[in-house]
Order: C-alpha cells, then sequence, then structure tokens
C-alpha cells in the first residue's frame, strides 16, 4: 500500500480535529496537509482486523508495518472517526491510537 493522501484529504472537512493520544493535536484541512504530505508514496503494509460503524462514528482497528530508516517496524493502531452526516460525510474528528508492537 502507498500513502494515498489525496484520498484523505478529499474525505475530511475543512475545520476537522485530528487527535494524536499521547502526542499532539491537528486541527483544521491545512494543519493535516502540512503533517501528511510527506507520506505520499510512503509503502506501508496495513492489516485491519476490524471495522465497526454505527451512525456517524467509525472505528477501525488494525496493524501496520513500515520501514524507518532501514529499520523494519510494527505498529497496532485504533481510529476512531467522527462524521459530519452519515451518508457520504466528511471525517470532522479523528482520535488515532498508534503503539509499536514486537
Amino acid at each position: 500500500m502507498t500513502g494515498d493522501v489525496d484520498t484523505i484529504f478529499a474525505n475530511i472537512s475543512e475545520d476537522i480535529v485530528w487527535n494524536m493520544v499521547g502526542s499532539n493535536a491537528l486541527k483544521g484541512k491545512d494543519a493535516v496537509k502540512k503533517e501528511m504530505e510527506p507520506m505520499r508514496g510512503f509503502e506501508t503494509a496495513h492489516q485491519t482486523k476490524q471495522i465497526i460503524t454505527h451512525g456517524k462514528t467509525a472505528v477501525i482497528e488494525g496493524t501496520m508495518a513500515m520501514e524507518e530508516e532501514g529499520v523494519h517496524k510494527k505498529y497496532a493502531f485504533c481510529d476512531i472517526y467522527k462524521l459530519d452526516k452519515h451518508k457520504d460525510g466528511k471525517i470532522i474528528e479523528i482520535t488515532a491510537y498508534l503503539i509499536e508492537v514486537e
């Protein structure tokens, strides 16, 4: 998988809040674009464990692996998405949990 940041940019609201638990929060689409642009084309291996949706909320749990400065790293993640409307909604908030695993 490659970093398809354009798909992400097309599906987030202008006033998105992206909470990275244990780190900083990004506020606004421009801040998200600035943070994610270096990931364009960055190769990762994702495995989705489960997706849960209810109304305007979705949760994705899984793992991802990547090479960082020549070192293979694996992470577990759980992302919680809030949408502005039920059908064809834009993401207005993300809470992202990410931990490195062996």
